[in-house]
């Protein structure tokens, strides 16, 4: 018996040492990438892309020219960036290494004169010196390489697989991808989209590794300073967020995640990935408890995208127009929904506790509410424009534009309500992100419309919702909150009723006018964003808020500014501030149903 087995395993181990010996030795990939970086210090990458077989690939029509392109943005960040404005010396040369000629035809394509040469090798630099989630950076500390602002691609070859060969600097012995591994330091790439969302860090970060819903998941931590952190607890709340998370579609598409984590002072955010996210914060972000909310906060929103976005998608968004905007209505679901559920998946994994979650709630709803660009543009307006608006404020932003991302978690918490009342309790919007889950990922292989999103919402709901859709995500129209919190046993009191709070709306920054809201009393008065406060009621080095210090509403305040080199005065009347301040808890003695209903709305 034990012979037998011996020469089972030797079999199973042949034939699979087989399978990843042919995987590995194959060289028809119709592009093969390396990317080095010998002098990391000047922040230079050096790219090299190798087109196979073009003179027989029957996708590329043209035989006598190449078209090379690098993306204008990459997914998930709704901004045209221009990424191909940091690249430099490109040149194109045939199998023999002889130069082909090459012009660039528009801001982000080459045109390579083929002259018969059916292999052809691409070689630019690509400066990458801003170390942000959405772009590249590298230095004499690290290099992390996203693929829309590094890699260039053939249009006609998109969708075929590459093999990706990188040569980490002599100092640097890590590097972290979710590509697979084929050989040492080189990865398959199934098409040019899992190219750039799989970004890559490289230097002598450190590992951490947990298993968690039955997935292997790596941390690669990046520091410029070094981390305090109970190793046992951070990976225990990992474990329990990413359970969390799995728990709302019952499903993991995973085989296996990493979370890149860059700290370093002044940066932050996260990029969602098929098969990773990249996530910045402070390296004190260990040092507090809210620091450590804070972390868990985005780690959860990101690794929740791995549904949310990268399955569960509005239509728009993929296959991905790499040269273009990709617009859609439906960011306030894709970013508003995951906003919201970073809260549940931190409830359910006992991070937040359930006071947490009503004060986060009633922040974020008060933030809505006091922003005067609420009543002036839908979240499905701002969802669209979020290419020429979200990424790019100003300072009237506030006056005239909402984010997608908050109204839509606001949003996302009372259609979670709406159905919890109306079903008793026995559905949730879990049921919502399930069945977009089944039906539009894993049965149809697309993503959804804005019709199809309302009518599988409704589905859930057991009835009509176009008041809701179309007076509170196509509108402006301040939603009924008491109400529908009363369905889920949840009082919403606003602490500010009846004050009588003075109110200019004044940001000032620096002894400068930053900022004018439109629902205070000094949009009117004359005063320009950017004047320069020389006294407010005859004191000099007075802030606004210090001068209201005494006064009643109905009262003024004279201000002295300069403006272009010129002294101006300005009688600027004190209103009474209409902020609202709300503040939920649970309602007193509810009856059985409105406790179940608490209960399963708070997730506790």
């Amino acid at each position: 018996m034990t012979k037998i087995k011996s020469l089972l395993f030797l079999l199973v181990f042949f034939l699979g040492a087989c399978k990843v010996s042919k995987v590995s030795s194959q060289e028809t990939y119709s592009t093969a990438y390396e990317l080095k970086m010998p002098h990391p210090e000047t922040h230079y990458f050096e790219v090299s892309m190798k087109v196979n077989n073009i003179l027989t690939t029957p996708e590329i029509l043209d035989k006598d020219h190449l078209l090379v392109k690098m993306a204008v943005w990459t997914p998930g960040s709704y901004l045209i960036r221009e990424f191909a404005r940091n690249v430099q010396d490109f040149e194109a040369k045939n199998e023999a290494g002889e130069t082909l000629e090459s012009r660039k035809i528009n801001k982000n394509t080459w045109e390579v004169e083929l002259n018969g040469a059916d292999d052809v090798v691409i070689n630019y630099l690509v400066y990458a010196n801003e170390l942000t989630v959405r772009t590249s950076f590298i230095d004499a500390q690290h290099g992390y390489a996203n693929g829309a602002s590094v890699f260039t691609y053939v249009p006609q070859t998109m969708s075929k697989p590459s093999k990706l060969t990188i040569y980490p600097h002599e100092n640097w012995e890590t590097i972290s991808t979710a590509l697979p591994e084929i050989a040492e330091n080189i990865y398959l790439v199934k098409d040019f989209d899992t190219l750039v969302d799989s970004p890559i860090e490289i230097g002598n970060h450190e590992i951490l590794s947990f298993d968690a819903a039955g997935v292997p998941h790596k941390i690669a931590m990046f520091s410029t300073e070094e981390l305090h952190y109970d190793a046992e607890k951070l990976l225990g709340d990992y474990k329990k967020m990413v359970e969390s998370a799995t728990s709302v579609f019952g499903e993991t598409p995973l085989d296996e995640y990493l979370f890149i984590v860059q700290h370093q002072p002044g940066i932050g955010g996260g990029l969602e990935h098929l098969f990773s996210t990249t996530c910045q914060t402070r390296p004190s972000a260990y040092d507090s408890e809210a620091g450590y909310k804070g972390l868990f906060g985005l780690l959860a929103h990101e690794y929740f995208h791995l549904w949310n976005v990268k399955r569960v998608r509005p239509v728009a968004l993929g296959p991905f127009d790499y040269e273009n905007e990709n617009y859609t209505h439906l960011l306030w679901v894709a970013e508003g929904f995951t906003n919201y559920y970073e809260e549940v998946i931190l409830a359910r994994a006992g991070i937040y506790s359930e006071e947490d979650i009503l004060k986060n709630l009633a922040g974020a709803i008060s933030s809505t509410e006091n922003t005067p660009g609420n009543k002036v543009q839908a979240v499905t307006d701002a969802s669209w424009d979020a290419w020429i608006k979200y990424y790019r404020p100003d300072e009237n932003s506030v006056n005239s534009h909402i984010s997608y991302y908050g109204k839509g978690g606001v949003l996302a918490a009372l259609l979670n309500a709406k159905i919890i009342a109306n079903s008793k309790a026995e559905r949730s919007l879990d049921d919502v992100m399930r069945l977009l889950y089944q039906k539009y990922y894993k049965e149809l292989g697309r993503g959804f419309t804005d019709e199809e999103f309302q009518s599988a919402v409704e589905e859930v709901y057991g009835g009509d919702l176009d008041y809701f859709f179309d007076n509170y995500v196509f509108g402006t129209e301040t939603p009924d909150y008491t109400q529908i919190y009363k369905g889920v046993g949840i009082e919403l009191t606003n602490l500010n009723e009846g004050s009588e709070e003075p109110f200019l709306g004044i940001t000032e920054r620096g002894g400068f006018v930053y900022r004018l809201n439109s629902n205070g009393s000094a949009y009117h008065s004359g005063l320009n964003v950017g004047d320069k406060i020389i006294s407010v009621d005859g004191q000099t080095n007075e802030s606004f808020s210090n001068a209201l210090t005494g006064k009643s509403i109905g009262e003024s305040l004279e201000v002295k500014i300069e403006r272009h080199g010129n002294l101006m005065s300005f009688t600027v009347p004190i209103g009474k501030s209409q902020n609202v301040r709300y503040e939920m808890k649970k309602a007193a003695k509810l009856t059985p149903a409105l406790e179940k209903a608490y209960r399963k709305f708070v997730n506790y």
